[in-house]
Formats: C-alpha cells, structure tokens, sequence
C-alpha cells in the first residue's frame, strides 16, 4: 500500500479544461520529476468510457487512479486528465489517465474536449495506449474509430510531429484468432487514415511516419 501512496496521483486537467499548475508543481516535488530533467517517459491512455482504463493502468503501472465501481452502473469515474508516478519503474515513467470518449455525461455534440486532451497526450506521450473493445474490430459504428479519427486529425495540428507508438489493447477477446483479428484492425486503422483530411504538406505522408 505504501508504493502506492507515493504514486501521487493528480488531476493535471479538470473536467472544464482548467489546468492544475499547483498540483503539477507538488507532483514534481514530491515524486522528484524535477530532478530528472528530461530523463523520463510518459504513458497515456485513451478509450471509450468504462472500458476499463484507469484499472488496466493500476494493473500495469502500480498506480492508483480512481476505478469504477460496476455494481453501481457505468459512469463518468476519470474527468479531465489525471497523472500518476509509476512506481519501481525505470526511467521515470508519468502514467496519464484521460477521460472516456463516448460518455453520456457530455453528450455527443460535445468532442472539443476530447480532441483537446487527445492532442495534449499525443505532443507529450511517448507511447498511447488505445483501449478496445474486441467486438468493435471490423464493425463500421465501432466505438474506437471515432476515437481514432480524432487521434489522427489532431496529430496533424501538432507543430512538428514525432513519432508515437500507438499500442493497441483489446480487450475481452473473442474465440477469433488474432492472426485473424490484426490484419482486420490494420485494415480499419489504415481506412481511418485515408479518410482523414490532411494539409497539403502531408496529403501523401503515409501513418508510419506518425506513428509506431
């Protein structure tokens, strides 16, 4: 219990957009970023509401971020953005927990904040973990593919983009092989990528100069 006390797990970004300054400042005191200069990493996590992120990052990174309670229903748990120290982890590694996509609470219409705080993630996130649901691979009303074409479109607003391993987690996976499942989800991902439109200079850059 105790590596988990010193995990520190902040709100960077309210539900409103506000940024916490104070609570960075005091996250970087008291797990010691600021001594790393840029020695560390920076792991986020994207996916649709209730599917299991903020528990999936406790399993692998040891860190804290409030989990949803199922026997009360699916809700909101994550709002805003929220980081975490993984701890026993080298180097230095900067879990971040962003809010579901697809949650009831903002309603459709409103996506300017998850494109905000997918665009944040991609400019500082060495590797996005993008969370699915098994089902939704192939399907054309997928929850994920949303998701995806708003990773794509904010990349290309990034000022000068790096390379970000996108790393695909399928959850409660079918009977379906996944020799069959990765040459479907590569289809879907490259269709994604084909239809987002681009500015002139990457109108023909193909997705692995973005991304791993």
């Amino acid at each position: 219990m105790a590596e988990l006390d010193h995990c520190s797990s902040t709100q960077l970004i309210d539900g409103d957009g506000e940024f916490n300054v104070a609570g960075l400042e005091n996250f970087m005191r008291t797990t010691k970023l600021s001594n790393c200069g840029l020695s560390y990493a920076v792991v986020a996590i994207m996916g649709p509401q209730s599917s299991g992120k903020s528990t999936l990052m406790n399993h692998l990174f040891h860190t804290n971020f409030r989990e949803m309670d199922a026997f009360r229903g699916r809700s909101q748990t994550t709002k805003g953005i929220w980081i975490a120290h993984c701890v026993g982890i080298e180097p230095f590694t900067v879990a971040m927990d962003l809010e579901g996509t697809d949650g009831r609470e903002r309603g459709e219409d409103d996506t300017a904040f998850e494109k905000q705080s997918a665009l944040f993630a991609l400019a500082i996130a060495d590797i996005v973990l993008i969370n699915m649901w098994c089902h939704d691979i192939g399907r054309e009303q997928a929850a994920n593919k949303p998701l995806l074409k708003t990773v794509f479109q904010v990349m290309m607003r990034l000022f000068s983009p790096r390379k970000t391993t996108l790393l695909f987690v399928i959850r409660d996976k079918t009977k379906t092989p996944l020799e069959y499942l990765e040459p479907i989800l590569r289809e879907d991902i490259q269709k994604i990528w084909n239809s987002v439109r681009k500015p002139e200079a990457h109108k023909d850059t193909p997705l692995s100069e973005f991304f791993n």
